[in-house]
C-alpha cells in the first residue's frame, strides 16, 4: 500500500480571467474586445467568446495569443475542426508553441482521432526535453482530454515526465457536475512493486518492462483533531505500461463504478506537500 495527495493542477487558459496575458498589441478596440470575450467565457458562455474571438482572429491573424484563444474556445464548444486547422498552421508556423501544442492533443483527443493525438503527445514531450522555456521546463503534465460521465466528467493528464514518488505517469481526475473532486485516478509505476515483477518475470524486466498499477486516491475529507484524510485503492496491476487507450478505458471503469479495488486504506493522513 501506498499514500500520495495529488494537487489539483489548473490547465492554462488564454481566456481565464484570472491570468493577465500581454495584449500590448491590441488596440483598445481589440482589447475591449477581448476583454468582453474573456468576461463570456468566464461566465460560462463560451459560444458568445467564440464569436468575439473569430473576429478579433481575423483583425490580427498573426497574433499567437489571439490564435490560440480562439482555438482553446473551440475546443471547449467541441468545434474540433475549426480548432485543429487554426493549431496545425500555429504549430508549423511556431513549433515551439507549447500552448498550441498542448491544445492540438486536446483537439485530436476529444475529436476521437487517437492517430494525430499520441503523434502531438509525442511532440510536446519531445519538446519538453528541450525546451528553454523555464515555466514549461517545470511543467510535470498536461491535460489531453475531458471525458463527459453520466455526472460530471474525467480530465485525463498526460505526464511530461513521471512525476511524484510513485511514478505517474497518467492522471484522471473525476470531478461532479459542480466541479467538485470526487477520486483522483493514476497509471503509476512504483519503485516499491518491481522487486516482486522481476522474480515473476526476470524476462520482461531484461527487455526494459516494469510493473504498473491504477490506483486511485479520494478527495480529501476532514478527519480527527482537524487533520485531513483520504482513501487510496489498489484496483490492479499491469505487467508493462499499457497504451493511452487501455489506460483511458481503465480510468473510465473506475470513474463508472465497474472497477473494483482489490485493497484500500481509508483515514490516511493527506500529506501537506506532495
Amino acid at each position: 500500500m501506498r499514500l500520495a495527495y495529488l494537487l489539483i493542477v489548473l490547465h492554462c487558459s488564454v481566456l481565464c480571467i484570472a491570468q493577465q496575458p500581454a495584449t500590448t498589441s491590441l488596440t483598445p478596440e481589440q482589447q475591449e474586445l477581448f476583454n468582453a470575450a474573456r468576461k463570456n467565457f468566464s461566465e460560462h458562455h463560451p459560444e458568445l467568446a467564440l464569436g468575439k474571438m473569430k473576429q478579433l482572429h481575423a483583425m490580427v491573424p498573426e497574433n499567437r495569443m489571439i490564435t490560440n484563444g480562439t482555438a482553446e474556445t473551440a475546443v471547449t464548444l467541441g468545434d474540433y475542426a475549426f480548432a485543429i486547422s487554426l493549431l496545425k498552421q500555429q504549430t508549423t508556423t511556431h513549433p515551439d508553441d507549447t500552448f498550441a501544442l498542448e491544445w492540438l492533443a486536446r483537439a485530436y483527443a476529444e475529436s476521437g482521432d487517437t492517430s494525430g493525438r499520441d503523434t502531438t503527445i509525442a511532440a510536446v514531450v519531445k519538446l519538453h526535453e528541450i525546451t528553454t522555456n523555464e515555466q514549461f521546463r517545470r511543467a510535470d503534465r498536461f491535460i489531453v482530454e475531458r471525458v463527459k460521465l453520466a455526472n460530471g466528467y474525467l480530465d485525463i493528464y498526460y505526464a511530461l515526465v513521471p512525476f511524484s514518488q510513485y511514478h505517474i505517469y497518467m492522471l484522471g481526475r473525476q470531478i461532479d457536475a459542480s466541479n467538485a473532486l470526487i477520486r483522483q485516478i493514476t497509471l503509476e509505476s512504483n519503485d516499491f512493486d518491481q522487486p516482486e515483477f522481476v522474480k515473476e518475470h526476470p524476462d520482461l524486466v531484461a527487455k526494459g518492462m516494469r510493473r504498473f498499477s491504477i490506483d486511485t486516491y479520494s478527495a480529501s475529507q476532514p478527519g480527527p483533531n482537524g487533520t485531513m484524510t483520504q482513501t487510496q485503492a489498489l484496483i490492479g496491476f499491469i505487467d508493462g505500461k499499457p497504451s493511452y487507450d487501455d489506460t483511458k478505458a481503465r480510468m473510465l471503469k473506475v470513474a463508472n463504478g465497474t472497477a473494483l479495488p482489490v485493497a484500500t486504506r481509508s483515514g490516511l493522513p493527506v500529506p501537506k506537500a506532495n
